[in-house]
């Protein structure tokens, strides 16, 4: 007996109904354009890949326009098959659009490049309008200084001519009804000391001309010290013509304040020593010469205030009081020459004066014996003073130039270990 096999699931011989496929209307109507998309597909693909390397190519040839694409839609009755129009006319439009797309990113960048070129000029003429006017506006205050300077150089020099009596005026040794003359007070110099005043005025000329030059013009040492010489000058012609004023009060509070101008200008030279020994001559000596004698100048002109006026204090008299204002020219020069570089011009300068007031104590009158001992040991030890500062100062210096040469030197192999290396071997 067999046992029957399994036949398997069983087909049914004939479908139950017909597969049905929905076709659109337009495929009803073109049954070739279902076959033409995958091809329109395949080329569509590869040209957009093109489209961003040739970017640039397609920007340089003229553009398709739309008629061209309405052209190509409309040969689709020409006779040729309904899938290679359809595929035209795709490309065509793909490619028209893509024209006018680079059409309208040109004109954004042509309007992004006008607006940032119209904005960059309209800030550069802004710009250039604004340094024009700032240029025009504004001085150069290097130049400003080094014209006030020249202007009170001038200024200074004529009024020197002044004091001299050169346009008629009275002189000084005149003025005030010869208060300043040698023989009014016990500390009135003689004439010939004034002869110092040509040597600093040459000075002042030169000082003048010295900061003109195109090196100086930015130095820092010559902007701090421009305006104070500037202001010295000006202080000077202002004592001249307060002093043939008859305003003596007035003349003292001026030569006071020019010589603490004059003190502010030799702290500056001390702050920013000079860089050449032109400089030196030139700059430093004309106003330590100047500081110098407008000590012993301030010193006469308050003797002439006191004589002018006959005060009388503690009952002491003239030689006395004589003695008392050669100390106190003595103590405030060598406290400016013994202080920071030592400033043999401005020692020079109050001995030169100290010399002619123990002369014409001497030779001249009134006649004070102990006034003219009192100027000559004042001018001993103000020189003593100043020059001992000066040698201080130039042995640091000397020690300083040797510290740096030591510095630069090789070292001495006072050991020999060099030589005893290289024998061991």
């Amino acid at each position: 007996m067999s046992t029957p096999k399994n036949p398997g699931p069983r087909l049914p011989d004939k479908p139950v109904r017909p597969p049905s496929i929905t076709v659109p209307a337009s495929a009803a109507e073109d049954p070739a354009g279902t076959a033409s998309a995958l091809e329109r597909l395949k080329a569509a693909q590869p040209r957009a890949a093109q489209t961003a390397e040739t970017a640039d190519d397609h920007e340089q040839r003229p553009p398709q326009t739309a008629a061209v694409a309405r052209t190509a839609v409309g040969a689709d009755g020409g006779g040729t098959s309904a899938g290679a129009t359809g595929g035209t006319s795709t490309e065509t439009s793909t490619e028209t659009s893509d024209a006018a797309e680079r059409l309208r990113r040109a004109a954004a960048r042509a309007r992004t490049a006008a607006g940032t070129t119209g904005s960059a000029l309209s800030s550069g003429s802004r710009a250039t309008v604004h340094r024009v006017g700032t240029h025009v506006g504004s001085w150069n205050p290097d130049v400003v200084r080094q014209t006030v300077v020249t202007v009170c150089a001038v200024a200074c020099i004529v009024g020197s001519a002044a004091g001299v009596g050169a346009f008629g005026g009275p002189s000084i040794r005149d003025a005030a009804g010869g208060v300043f003359a040698p023989d009014a007070t016990l500390l009135a110099p003689s004439s010939s000391a004034f002869a110092i005043w040509s040597v600093i005025y040459a000075g002042l000329v030169a000082f003048t001309v010295f900061q003109w030059l195109p090196s100086q013009r930015e130095s820092e040492r010559q902007r701090r010290l421009g305006w104070a010489v500037a202001a010295s000058m000006l202080l000077n012609l202002a004592w001249i013509l307060t002093a043939q004023a008859d305003r003596l009060t007035m003349s003292l509070v001026v030569i006071l304040l020019l010589f603490l101008v004059l003190l502010a200008a030799v702290r500056t030279l001390n702050d920013h020593p000079n860089e050449s020994r032109l400089e030196g001559v030139l700059v430093d000596t004309p106003i330590g010469l100047y500081l110098g004698w407008v000590l012993v100048a301030a010193a006469a002109n308050g003797a002439a205030l006191l004589a002018a006026e006959g005060v009388e204090l503690f009952g002491w008299k003239g030689s006395t009081w004589a003695i008392v204002g050669i100390a106190a020219i003595l103590i405030t020069a060598a406290i400016i020459c013994s202080t920071d570089r030592g400033r043999i011009a401005v020692a020079a300068a109050t001995s030169w004066g100290l010399l002619w007031i123990a002369v014409e104590r001497v030779l001249g009158q009134p006649f004070a014996a102990d006034v003219a001992f009192a100027a000559g040991l004042a001018i001993f030890l103000l020189l003593i003073t100043a020059g001992s500062r000066r040698h201080r100062v130039d042995h640091a210096h000397r020690r300083w130039l040797r510290a740096q040469e030591d510095a630069r030197r090789e070292p001495l192999d006072l050991l020999g270990d060099d030589d005893y290396e290289t024998s061991r071997y």
